[in-house]
């Protein structure tokens, strides 16, 4: 099939890898005017590396990026470990790939050369789409070009355009957190550097993540509380004595925000699971349809599941009884996971920022104790997770 996708980021390129795999023609259309180094980093479960397998760049993506060995729930103030989930060899054994952090840049970079050697052109930037008709899948762009195909995919994010001319315009929902994020360039044994692995340092009504995304390079973002949000943007310069201000105290950290001089801000928004993600000749995935919170570290990672599940289900001539056959049945397969990782995310937002002492140990003592006597037991927890997804695990 012809299949056009609106939007070049990590679900966009995903969907267009694994679509061309299978033989289908795509063109990607994105509004901006190039592939920018914008982000910073990435978790990549288990579950998405063996996506990534699946389209044939999973060793690129982990030679790019850091295999941590664990992530330990830490104490903010005290650096007091709370709960550590082993990763490393035991992930690979348990889940049949290994978590991976990387800078967003280098899975866009890697997931773009991948298309662009089995269809050279395929991604064509500046090309901001305006109005599509889903009967027809034409799209119609800002400068008057008509693009047709057989099916279009939705893949433009949170405030998806293509979402909204499909199901009706409405506004995400501000969740009560603003995140602050830095990268900050590190020496190997640098006493500004937080403890290796991925650290979740959590406190009340705030939390912040640690993890390096190359060798000499940490990424950090703080999570802080807010009664609302009113700004536009994504990536808004923020104040870094105003960061310092809400960590003060918390020794590692502080440590490390001694360090960043210019932190970007945004607010955390998301939406209810919705009811359905297709209409006539055109489809949505990953943010487009399922944001969610960061605290599960799931976001990209559902978006390139979704891509591979679409990949397989899709018929490979265009027609339109089997076409809305595979449309329901990618929703089928993939609403209740994505919604299970929004529904987890949004409890972990809870969690991490308790505010009460007796609750906070209540919770996290047996947590602590169950880790040290039966790691194994940590690791099922995240079997649905970490085991799920379109590519199980190799048995044994």
């Amino acid at each position: 099939m012809r299949i056009l996708i609106i939007g070049a980021g990590i679900s966009g390129l995903a969907a267009a890898l694994a679509l061309a795999r299978k033989g289908h023609e795509v063109r990607v259309a994105e509004r901006a005017d190039g592939l920018h180094e914008v982000g910073a980093g990435l978790q990549l479960g288990p579950n998405a590396m063996r996506a990534l397998g699946e389209l044939g760049v999973a060793e690129a993506v982990a030679a790019a990026g850091q295999a941590p060995q664990a992530i330990t729930l830490r104490d903010g103030r005290s650096a007091r470990d709370i709960l550590k989930i082993p990763l490393g060899d035991a992930a690979l054994r348990r889940w049949g790939a290994r978590y991976v952090a990387v800078h967003r840049a280098d899975l866009v970079a890697i997931l773009h050369a991948a298309l662009e050697a089995l269809q050279p052109g395929a991604l064509v930037t500046g090309c901001a789409i305006e109005r599509i008709d889903t009967d027809r899948a034409e799209a119609m762009s800002a400068d008057g070009q008509t693009l047709r195909a057989d099916l279009i995919i939705g893949a433009d994010g949170i405030r998806s355009q293509v979402r909204a001319q499909l199901f009706g315009a409405d506004a995400a929902r501000f969740t009560g957190h603003v995140a602050w994020r830095a990268l900050v360039a590190v020496a190997k044994d640098d006493p500004a550097a937080p403890p290796a692995g991925v650290g979740a340092w959590l406190g009340p009504r705030r939390h912040a993540v640690t993890y390096r995304v190359r060798p000499g390079l940490v990424n950090f973002v703080g999570v802080i509380e807010q009664a609302d949000w009113r700004e536009e943007g994504w990536n808004l310069p923020g104040d870094p004595d105003r960061l310092r201000a809400a960590f003060a105290g918390w020794g590692a950290i502080t440590r490390l925000l001694a360090r960043v001089d210019q932190p970007l801000r945004w607010g955390l928004h998301d939406r209810k699971p919705m009811r359905a993600w297709h209409r006539g000749r055109a489809v949505l995935i990953g943010d487009a349809c399922h944001p969610m919170l960061p605290f599960l570290a799931q976001g990209a990672a559902m978006g390139i599941e979704d891509a591979v599940t679409l990949a397989e289900l899709l018929p490979m001539a265009d027609d339109a009884s089997a076409l809305e056959t595979a449309l329901g049945r990618f929703f089928a397969v993939r609403q209740p996971r994505t919604a299970r990782v929004q529904a987890g995310a949004h409890a972990n937002g809870v969690d991490f920022h308790e505010g009460n002492p007796l609750a906070t140990l209540a919770m996290r003592l047996p947590l602590g104790r169950a880790a040290s006597a039966r790691p194994d037991a940590v690791m099922a927890r995240w079997d649905w997770l970490y085991g799920g997804g379109p590519v199980p695990p190799p048995r044994g």
